[in-house]
């Protein structure tokens, strides 16, 4: 989440009308993340948020909406969509589709709270996402696969940017994008895709709702998982108690295929890497002011991507209890 386009009070006004809602008695911007255009807005007496979905294809935005109805459908914790007048899911604002949930509540966590009682519940929901991924038909390929993170890496050539600290990482970043370009095929099925801290909202030890589904997409589900092990078990190092709480978790709901341990390596790396370069690309060459972006370090996703290749393949299986 970003402000990247700045609405008048009109144009959120007239967004509203096309949801059947008054005018907004409150408008407040949200500056964190790096995809979208985010509001939190109040009408009626009621508390909504408004996303403008930025750079996002209508088939794109389709998708997240029947993700989101299958979901909500299945009881799993997300916020519910809210469909427009004419029964679309999103409304043009600005020439881009504006989506509108309902306010999902809960309380975000730091990063020192995800403690491994956390750690577990949140690999319980991913094991139940992942359970439920059968009945999911619709297919969309990974938004945020190598090809991609390989032209934000072209574009860093030949001096990180003008950046020494980019500059000195890339050698270690093009290794890992070689390997990446031979990612282990394993099951694959619905996913998060970005399965991150401040994504998942509790009411005390109870995930309460799971957030921004944009990334969402069919692809491996160690993918999925890799992501999950990189946001919530690392604080200045990997914690083997929380990784093993999280893949504890995972199993009551789900039994993980030997086909997925065996790439869950290889799909960890290439979600270090993936944050890596979108987190040069996103936050570190943006030219946005914190007003409008909450800027995110990408050293520590090289970090993590560093760690991770140190321990290799049986280091990580170990850490997970796997």
């Amino acid at each position: 989440m970003a402000l990247y386009t700045v609405l008048t009070p009109e144009q959120i006004a007239e967004a509203l009308r096309r949801f059947g809602l008054p005018a907004p008695d409150r408008v407040l911007p949200e500056p964190k993340g790096s995809v979208n255009t985010n509001f939190h807005v109040w009408a009626g007496g009621t508390r909504y948020f408004l996303r403008l979905s930025e750079g996002k294809t209508e088939a794109d935005v389709l998708f997240e909406a029947e993700v989101q109805r299958y979901l909500h459908g299945a009881r799993f914790p997300v916020a519910a969509l809210l469909p427009a007048v004419d029964g679309r899911p999103y409304v043009p604002v600005a020439g881009k589709p504006a989506l509108l949930f309902a306010y999902a509540p809960g309380e975000e966590i730091s990063r020192e709270a995800a403690d491994p009682r956390r750690c577990q519940r949140v690999g319980e929901q991913l094991g139940h996402l992942h359970d439920l991924a059968g009945g999911f038909a619709v297919e969309r390929p990974n938004p945020y696969a190598p090809a991609r993170v390989k032209r934000w890496l072209a574009q860093l050539d030949p001096d990180g940017g003008g950046d020494p600290e980019v500059a000195a990482a890339l050698p270690m970043l093009r290794e890992e994008m070689g390997r990446a370009e031979r990612l282990p095929s394993a099951p694959r099925g619905l996913l998060h895709g970005d399965l991150f801290i401040d994504n998942v909202l509790w009411v005390g030890d109870r995930v309460s709702a799971i957030l921004d589904w944009e990334m969402s997409c069919v692809d491996p589900f160690a993918y999925d998982l890799g992501v999950a092990v990189n946001a919530w078990c690392y604080t200045e190092r990997y914690v083997p108690e929380r990784a093993a709480a999280l893949a504890e978790g995972y199993r009551s709901r789900r039994k993980i295929e030997a086909a997925t341990v065996d790439a869950l390596f290889a799909w960890t790396c290439y979600g270090a890497l993936r944050f890596t370069a979108s987190r040069i690309h996103a936050f570190h060459l943006a030219g946005l002011g914190e007003d409008r972006l909450a800027w995110k370090d990408w050293r520590r996703y090289r970090d993590r991507l560093a760690a991770l290749r140190a321990m290799g393949p049986d280091g990580l299986l170990a850490m997970l209890g796997l």
